[in-house]
């Protein structure tokens, strides 16, 4: 019988056969309520006290009527239609058929309600409020309703997922809705959102790609470019569709940027590269010009002094006199930037271009990642630049960085006693340099750094010591692209040349060694770490070095957060097997099982989204996905004893402890001789004579 009976004397039965998530979606349930009103009775049966009732069936409704009562949205003594059981014994059996027969609705009926509002004038907002769902959830289901036909009859008849028509409405043209549906019911994983929503996004370009946040939304808009949003990806990710326009405006705003600069600093050329980085062959197609810092003044001197002095005395009186956040301490602090401020401005004006000079050098101005244009930190120039106040070249003399010129004594010494005598010098220069460890460790960073800076010039300096630059073991192969050789091409642009630019070698070591600590420190850093050459943690070859995996550990490189694995660069390349071994890895067998029948190239897609967060899966495997790498690409080897006694000429022979006598000594090691390489492609390590 049904009756009306106050939610204040309805109260939870034990027999409710829903024991798990009873609160899962209740203000959902609620909101829902507030707007429609209680569409479904609750089933109940009588309590010993006259009047009272214990809800068998309906739980949920009960505590959603109990929090808008809370609320006040409803009066403490609303009442609600009530079915009531007489048999208590039928209460589990009424419990388990309302919730058990319960047939979840179909999504694609679910997307042409929501759009039936939406067509009767409701706003999402308005939907949304009165079903108890957000305002997005409506917008997603409106765009579902709108799918191409096809799809959207497969998604009615049960032929695709939810997750496959959200992949197919990532775009609102439904013609290619259309087409890619077509091919995708042909292929065997056409199934896959992630296939889908990559050849749905074939030829666009997120919102948050560097050259669109060059452009602008704004400017990209208003030159007629096409934006559809993702309502099934992040808030406010965006796919932009007309690429060429893309390109044309950011070359045009870039071109604009350099014709300014060239204007405003007076250069012969800025070079405008619509890209994140200056490719390396542009640069080596010009000459680098180093323009030299002048000696301070007398006036400059005596003030950096005295700035210094006082800087230096403010901060001892904040360490032990002024309290932190006193007045005296604020003022304090405050002089102390506008002094920072001063010395730079005295260090800006040492490394003023003459503008006869500057109308011979340009440089380029590219694309920064963070989609702010970047003015190119070095200066080139098409010819060799050509100082017009220099004083006239003295034929006859000596020469600046060559050997003796012609002189008299010259002539008058054998080549045998010439030789004789510079080896016995030599063997003094060399005593003394080994005694002062200073001048020994600037001596050393200035051969480094005058290498990198006159790599593709001859400079007779006279010494062993290299810093050559490892090649890359492919010729020809290109890395610029990346974050970590956009990282290297950034420090090399911070290194302070100022030195460089001088005509000597005596000049740029005397101009070299009065750099700070920390301009020295980022040349030798610098400097050793491009003697480096390519490695990996294999077990064999002459490419297994355990010594560079123990430099990734101490400087704990998470190489995870700096390269990721593509179809281009590692699954496509690589065996079946190891693309399934790599998703049990990730998610464990029943992720490997999902996959095991898909095509290589499919399975690459596959995985190469997925460890580039795109994939649709749990948290805990997106997690795993995205810190995902080839066991080749970590630093994780360690380094193993040399086979053969270690010979110094300090020490007695280091004996090889391993005691593998077994292993095939043809096998490669850690301490393989590498294949001599041509000097073009080859690299010098770093050596030094005794």
């Amino acid at each position: 019988m049904i009756q009306s009976v106050k939610v204040k004397n309805l109260s939870l039965s034990k027999d409710n056969v829903r024991k798990s998530n009873r609160d899962a979606g209740i203000d959902t349930l609620a909101a829902n309520i507030a707007a429609q009103g209680l569409l479904q009775n609750l089933i109940v049966t009588p309590l010993k006290k006259a009047g009272t009732f214990t809800v068998k069936a309906g739980g949920r409704r009960l505590r959603a009527l109990q929090l808008l009562i809370e609320q006040g949205t409803l009066p403490a003594d609303h009442t609600v239609p009530v079915l009531v059981l007489s048999n208590d014994d039928n209460s589990v059996e009424a419990s388990l058929a309302e919730n058990f027969q319960r047939v979840p609705m179909n999504p694609a009926d679910e997307c042409t309600a929501f759009n039936f509002l939406i067509q009767k004038g409701m706003t999402a907002e308005d939907v949304a409020k009165r079903q108890g769902v957000t305002t997005r959830f409506v917008e997603q289901r409106v765009r579902l309703a709108e799918l191409a036909p096809p799809v959207f009859e497969a998604l009615a008849a049960g032929e695709i997922t939810l997750g496959v028509a959200q992949a197919y409405a990532v775009t609102t043209d439904v013609d290619r809705q259309a087409r890619v549906f077509a091919q995708m019911k042909t292929s065997y994983y056409g199934d896959n959102p992630d296939n889908i929503r990559r050849a749905i996004l074939n030829g666009t370009v997120k919102a948050n790609d560097a050259k669109a946040r060059f452009v602008g939304r704004d400017a990209y808009v208003a030159a007629g470019g096409r934006i559809e949003g993702d309502l099934f990806a992040t808030e406010g990710d965006e796919n932009w569709i007309d690429v060429d326009l893309i390109e044309t405006l950011a070359a045009s705003k870039l071109e604009a940027a350099a014709a300014e600069l060239a204007k405003t600093e007076g250069l012969a050329f800025v070079t405008p590269i619509a890209a994140t980085h200056v490719p390396y062959d542009l640069e080596r197609q010009l000459h680098e010009y180093h323009a030299p810092a002048r000696a301070l003044t007398e006036d400059e001197t005596a003030r950096v002094e005295a700035l210094s002095a006082e800087n230096d005395a403010l901060i001892d009186q904040l360490e032990q006199e002024l309290p932190d956040g006193s007045t005296e301490a604020e003022a304090a602090n405050a002089r102390i930037e506008a002094i920072e401020r001063e010395l730079e401005t005295i260090e800006e004006a040492r490394h003023e271009i003459d503008p006869a000079l500057k109308a011979q050098i340009g440089t380029f101005v590219y694309i920064g990642g963070d989609g702010e244009p970047r003015v190119h930190t070095r200066l080139f120039s098409e010819k060799p630049v050509v100082d017009p106040n220099a004083p006239p070249k003295v034929t006859g003399g000596a020469s600046g960085d060559g050997d003796a010129g012609d002189n008299e004594q010259g002539r008058t010494l054998s080549a045998t006693l010439i030789d004789e005598l510079a080896t016995q010098r030599r063997q003094i220069l060399v005593a003394h340099i080994a005694s002062d460890p200073a001048m020994a460790l600037d001596l050393t960073i200035f051969l480094m750094a005058q290498n990198v800076v006159f790599e593709q010039a001859h400079i007779p300096n006279h010494s062993t010591l290299k810093s050559s630059a490892a090649g890359f073991p492919i010729f020809g192969f290109r890395d610029e692209g990346s974050m970590a050789s956009q990282t290297i091409d950034d420090q090399r642009q911070k290194l302070d040349t100022s030195w460089a630019g001088l005509p000597t070698m005596t000049a740029r070591f005397d101009a070299f060694r009065t750099l700070d600590d920390e301009a020295r420190g980022a040349w030798v850093a610098f400097s050793i770490a491009r003697t480096l050459e390519p490695t990996l943690n294999v077990a064999e070859g002459y490419r297994s070095n355990g010594f560079h995996d123990h430099l990734g550990r101490l400087l704990d490189i998470q190489v995870e957060n700096w390269w990721r694995p593509t179809a281009e660069n590692f699954f496509g390349r690589v065996k079946k097997t190891v693309m399934l071994d790599a998703l049990e890895e990730i998610g464990g067998p029943i992720l490997r099982g999902r996959y095991k029948d898909a095509k290589k190239g499919d399975l690459a897609g596959t995985c190469a989204s997925l460890c580039n967060g795109q994939g649709i899966v749990e948290a805990e495997i997106r997690e795993k996905a995205t810190a995902w790498l080839p066991e080749a690409m970590r630093f994780e080897a360690q380094e193993k004893p040399a086979r053969t006694p270690l010979r110094s000429t300090f020490t007695e022979d280091v004996e090889d402890t391993d005691p593998a006598e077994d292993e095939d000594p043809g096998e490669d090691g850690d301490d393989a001789i590498a294949p001599e390489e041509d000097d073009d492609h080859g690299s010098a390590g770093l050596s030094q004579a005794a």
